[in-house]
């Protein structure tokens, strides 16, 4: 890893744990132990260096998820996986992050959306035609249809408590589990619920540890 990497990937843990205007470029050179001149000589300002570092981190987890697709042995377990990958990841992220981003760098959230909207929309979509060709999924379902709704359930799940939707009976975990899993058994061949079923006592402890 070279300096601008160590540079990008620091302030990207510190924007992730603190929210993005609490952190100012001399906490993230106190922090890394570097000085603020080798941050700017690096990158022009703190916007460039917050685009640079998410652009980078989308990259890392797109490797991430393909190589969990790659290492599984069908569809439904590599999507067990991805929700647990995704949902670790956002765990790990301070919800001021994403209310900065929204509220004082639009232009990079618009970025950032249009970009992870089609790459992720590609990737199901590849994912979904992968389902069916091992016989999870129905084949006769237009899958671009599929990849299209499940993007907009994806939506749905990341505006929940923004948009007050969630009860608070419940945990973030139980309604994403309540969200994909009936459109993901909808889908599905005999082959494919049966597969689900065997991941359901898995699901379900994922619940439990609220």
């Amino acid at each position: 890893m070279n300096a601008r990497e160590r540079i990008m990937m620091g302030a990207m843990d510190l924007f992730a744990r603190d929210g993005i205007r609490s952190v100012t470029m001399d906490a993230i050179a106190t922090e890394l132990g570097v000085s603020k001149r080798s941050i700017y000589e690096n990158f022009k300002d703190k916007t460039e260096l917050l685009r640079e570092g998410i652009i980078a981190g989308g990259e890392v987890h797109g490797k991430t998820l393909n190589e969990i697709v790659n290492n599984s042995p069908n569809v439904i377990d590599a999507l067990y996986r991805i929700g647990k990958e995704n949902h670790q990841v956002m765990q790990k992220i301070n919800p001021r992050f994403f209310s900065d981003l929204k509220k004082h760098y639009p232009e990079i959230l618009a970025l950032v959306t249009r970009d992870y909207t089609a790459k992720s929309r590609k990737f199901m979509l590849k994912l979904f035609r992968q389902g069916a060709e091992e016989g999870v999924f129905e084949k006769n379902i237009n899958m671009d249809i599929v990849a299209s709704v499940w993007m907009q359930l994806v939506d749905l799940a990341q505006n929940t408590q923004e948009n007050d939707v969630i009860s608070d009976s419940w945990s973030v975990k139980e309604w994403h589990f309540h969200l994909f899993m009936p459109y993901l058994r909808g889908i599905s061949t005999d082959k494919g619920r049966k597969l689900i079923d065997q991941y359901l006592e898995s699901f379900e402890g994922v619940l439990k540890n609220k």
